[in-house]
């Protein structure tokens, strides 16, 4: 295998262990063993479990964003951009496992270099393309806020999916992606459209 392929296939791998067990749980001879290789031929690949930690979760990271951003990029429609962001990233969050568990860790864990190094390296773009789709009349600062609402709002969805159908009222369709997108677009749109008539 070429080294770049041993090395990809090395981060995929422990993105899956990491994304089962937590970083803690999974040692650097986890991954190796995982790998079918040895300890020191992992940390020929990577100097220590931190380094292969930090790089394991922006490549998925940078792997599962990288198309929203370019679908951001080739719409020009504003609406339509909100809606296809919307549904990607409903299903990435509902459908990826490893995805949407690695990104619930990282908020968790919380460690600074680790989102400071996502922040700058890997999240910058798409956060950017999605900010663009709030209201360009808004302060920078409100804009800023807007993002992160419609950011938290989906990931919200995402997190509560599982519970919906044991609430009261709740049932298996309201966790279904296109109900989901549907819903979170509506309310946006209604949020919007409320804002505008009190300015």
């Amino acid at each position: 295998m070429h080294p770049a392929d041993t090395r990809t296939a090395i981060l995929e791998t422990s993105a899956r262990l990491y994304a089962d067990l937590g970083y803690s749980a999974v040692s650097m001879r986890d991954v190796a063993s995982a790998m079918g290789m040895t300890p020191a031929n992992l940390y020929h690949h990577f100097k220590n479990k931190d380094d292969l930690v930090r790089e394991t979760v922006a490549h998925v990271f940078a792997e599962k964003t990288e198309p929203i951003a370019e679908m951001l990029e080739a719409e020009s429609r504003d609406a339509d951009r909100l809606d296809l962001f919307i549904d990607h990233f409903v299903r990435l969050l509902t459908g990826d496992r490893v995805f949407f568990r690695l990104l619930v860790r990282e908020l968790v864990d919380g460690d600074e270099g680790r989102l400071d190094d996502l922040a700058h390296t890997v999240l910058e773009r798409p956060f950017r393309l999605v900010s663009g789709l709030a209201d360009i009349r808004q302060p920078e600062e409100e804009r800023f806020l807007a993002t992160v609402s419609m950011i938290g709002v989906i990931l919200g969805h995402a997190l509560l999916a599982p519970l919906l159908p044991h609430l009261p009222g709740g049932h298996a369709g309201f966790a279904d992606p296109t109900s989901i997108a549907n819903h979170i677009s509506a309310a946006l749109r209604h949020a919007a459209a409320s804002d505008l008539e009190t300015k």
